[in-house]
């Protein structure tokens, strides 16, 4: 029976976008071939809880959760610099380890794997945090070189991945996420009423959901909302928690005088209201200067919700024909397609039938059964 080490340390909570690919996956490998088992690790002061990832029967096929209690920085530097403990080790053996957020640690006899998702941190430092520009830019060329594969979630990040790091191409394997089962186009009104009842969102509102960073774009965004204040009544809510160098941004939001326009809501802490906010909005706002997918985008589109995107990076990939593109430098031309879009309800009506149709060409189905049989190549 092949034996697979999964690393399971972004599952812990509060989950993001790692943490969502990495929890799907597993989910989905686990309801994959009965002749697979799965080992995980963690490291980190709180373990994942994976008790829910599927029905009894089949969460019986992940034979055994180690989880080290030491600081996952602290493991980080322990593995760089004394090459101990092996990973595998840990598990009691493994045929292949898959390292899920870019750092693979060392092993003892299993084939490596290592998940990288984007390589903004190398293409654009200025929009990542330094906490994560120091280790990542140092370790990540050692960690594809002496993995056995690379996974990443899109052609865009591959190519990076081939170029910045020297990697040939037919190492680095795409393996798309998707929008989860519970995202699909719900009752509106209910939709209405939930953001209404659980966390003060009215209708007509503008939705962007992610982590509040550089990266993501949020102060053109705002500007670009700014600019179409006048001419339409929608609220932007944001709906993510405070990353990186945004302690400027309520200062941002009354210099452009839309303080009663903007609603933070902060981590929306039950996932199972999440459907319900891109069901209610009219429309989602996506302008991140670089995405190595954006699960966020797919979510919208399955809950029948139109998308405004960038046009950089992934984005396109994802969207298709479904998606209005913006340019995430220029405000002005942002602003000139949010209210294309706000203000016309046929071509909202088009978008959401499309977006529904490209939200169906990607399942964790397919991605997790690519995925085994990039295991199996290698044991």
């Amino acid at each position: 029976m092949l034996r697979i080490g999964y690393d399971v340390t972004p599952l812990a909570p509060p989950r993001t976008g790692v943490g969502n690919y990495a929890h799907a996956l597993l989910k989905h490998l686990l309801l994959q071939d009965a002749e697979v088992e799965f080992a995980a690790l963690s490291t980190g002061r709180r373990a994942p809880v994976l008790d829910a990832l599927v029905s009894p029967e089949d969460r019986a096929r992940l034979m055994l959760h180690r989880h080290v209690q030491v600081p996952t920085r602290l493991m980080y530097k322990l593995w760089s610099g004394l090459g101990r403990p092996r990973a595998d080790a840990l598990i009691e053996g493994a045929d292949v380890f898959h390292a899920t957020n870019y750092v693979l640690p060392p092993l003892e006899s299993a084939r490596g794997v290592v998940t990288m998702y984007d390589l903004t941190f190398l293409k654009h430092p200025e929009w990542c945090s330094p906490k994560i520009v120091g280790p990542f830019s140092r370790g990540v060329q050692t960690y594809a070189d002496r993995a056995d594969a690379i996974v990443t979630c899109s052609e865009a990040a591959k190519r990076d991945i081939v170029e910045l790091l020297r990697q040939p191409e037919d190492k680095v394997h795409v393996v798309y996420g998707a929008a989860d089962d519970m995202y699909h186009r719900a009752n509106r009104p209910r939709a209405v009423d939930l953001v209404a009842q659980h966390y003060d969102v009215r209708q007509p509102y503008l939705l962007f959901l992610g982590t509040l960073e550089p990266r993501k774009n949020i102060e053109g965004m705002l500007r670009a909302f700014a600019q179409t204040a006048r001419d339409v009544p929608h609220t932007f809510v944001l709906a993510g928690g405070l990353g990186w160098n945004m302690r400027g941004l309520d200062a941002l939001i009354d210099s452009l005088g839309i303080r009663d326009r903007v609603k933070r809501i902060g981590y929306v802490q039950d996932p199972a209201h999440l459907p319900a906010f891109y069901a209610a909005a009219d429309a989602f706002f996506f302008a991140s200067h670089y995405e190595g997918f954006g699960l966020p985008l797919l979510e919208a589109m399955a809950c029948g919700c139109p998308v405004v995107v960038a046009n950089n990076s992934s984005l396109p990939e994802v969207g298709g024909f479904a998606a209005q593109y913006v340019d995430a430098a220029d405000p002005a031309q942002m602003a000139a397609t949010l209210l294309m879009v706000l203000q016309n309800d046929r071509l909202r009506e088009t978008m959401t039938a499309r977006g529904l149709d490209q939200a169906r060409r990607f399942s964790w189905e397919n991605g997790a059964a690519r995925l085994l049989d990039l295991y199996r190549s290698l044991a």
